[in-house]
């Protein structure tokens, strides 16, 4: 059997009901096949234990993964509401799946990673993509990545997209078969003959002159310049700002120079806060910057934003004439959709990406809260960012 995957959306307020129309659409298109995998992005107005339980009403055993988000994207755009939900359903006779869930990424990151890793290494399965979805509001990325680089004992690639709720950076939860927890890590691990491919583009423009951390500790930076990093960030936003809210996330962006740059990407990546310490005037990023980090002010660029990602999904499916992914696979920042876009989220960003594959390519994302993906060879945590990721049978012949 050639490996297939659907993909069902709802937007029924009832969480049980949801799960099962969005999982019910899902399932269509295999044919009574049963699933090696199921991923599930949900918002957080729904009832997440219920919307579960409606989900494995449909997919009775199959292994479910995924988290919380800020919004789904699948055929039919971006949809950033209360009451939201995407799912895809995989078949396939070559390729193989495992789900995990790992604990205590908020206390421990590396440790957790390292958990993460025994657990691949018990399940018996040599995996060529590792995708995680981690906690959006607490917890180092950076970290948990180099700890699963550092234990893994083959090369894989990495991506994955941190959970979100509706933009008030309080609690986000990970999926993990019926469970719904919170803290940790749920990751999905592919392997056989498998074949991945993927593109991380940002659309962002460099503001004034390099600045440098002077004072960071646990995921806070404390100083920029020798000056509190929240009245520094308020010298550029429009009113007397006390607190953090989404409509200032979208313009604190910190730009910090990548190792290896690309000339599709660029050379510097994005960073946001999503916690104030209003007393210390502190701010937390999800990945943490080190004292010394030398970075500089960045401002989002709609044009730039659209461009980047529909030439990103161009060059996916250039790579690959022919060919018809099994699924995409679709991350991208919640700060690149309503915040950005208002309404025409879809008409400006999805629509046109998916055009370069095809309305019919089966086709899910969320809208995270950072994004995690290569550049340079080097996985990264990146916020204001897109990784698109396809995925193509290994029997098709894709090289």
């Amino acid at each position: 059997m050639q490996s297939q995957a659907g993909v069902g959306r709802s937007r029924n307020r009832d969480s049980v009901d949801a799960g099962r129309e969005a999982a019910r659409e899902a399932l269509a298109p295999l044919g009574g096949q049963a699933p090696i995998a199921v991923l599930v992005f949900g918002t957080v107005g729904h009832d997440q234990a219920a919307l579960l339980r409606g989900v494995a009403d449909i997919v009775g055993s199959a292994p479910v993964v995924g988290c919380s988000a800020e919004g789904v994207i699948t055929q039919h755009g971006s949809e950033e509401a209360s009451h939201a939900v995407a799912v895809s359903a995989i078949a396939a006779d070559a390729i193989a799946a495992r789900t995990f869930f790992s604990p205590g990424f908020s206390e421990d990151a590396t440790a957790c990673g390292r958990a993460l890793v025994d657990q691949i290494v018990r399940s018996g399965l040599v995996g060529r993509l590792l995708v995680l979805f981690p906690d959006g509001v607490f917890g180092n990325c950076t970290e948990l990545v180099r700890s699963i680089e550092a234990a893994m004992p083959y090369p894989i690639l990495i991506v994955g997209g941190t959970a979100g709720d509706l933009l008030t950076f309080d609690k986000t939860f990970q999926y993990h078969g019926l469970e719904v927890r919170s803290g940790g890590v749920s990751a999905l691990l592919l392997g056989g003959d498998l074949v991945t491919d993927l593109e991380v583009t940002h659309g962002c423009d460099l503001v004034g002159i390099e600045r440098v951390v002077t004072r960071a500790d646990g995921g806070f930076v404390r100083e920029i310049d020798e000056r509190s990093a929240w009245s520094f960030f308020t010298d550029y936003l429009a009113d007397d700002a006390d607190t953090l809210e989404a409509l200032h996330i979208a313009h604190l962006l910190l730009a910090e120079r990548v190792p290896r740059p690309t000339p599709e990407f660029g050379d510097f990546t994005v960073r946001v806060p999503v916690q104030l310490d209003a007393a210390a005037g502190a701010l937390y990023f999800a990945a943490g910057i080190e004292s010394g980090t030398r970075v500089q002010l960045a401002r989002r660029n709609p044009e730039k934003v659209c461009e980047r990602a529909v030439a990103a999904a161009r060059r996916l499916s250039e790579r690959h004439p022919g060919q018809r992914p099994i699924l995409v696979l679709d991350l991208d920042c919640a700060g690149r959709g309503a915040l950005l876009f208002g309404t025409e989220t879809s008409a400006r960003l999805c629509e046109p990406a998916q055009r370069a594959f095809g309305k019919d390519v089966p086709w899910i994302g969320l809208h995270t809260y950072g994004e995690i993906g290569p550049v340079g060879g080097r996985t990264l945590f990146h916020n204001y960012t897109a990784v698109l990721c396809a995925l193509y049978d290994g029997n098709a012949g894709s090289a």
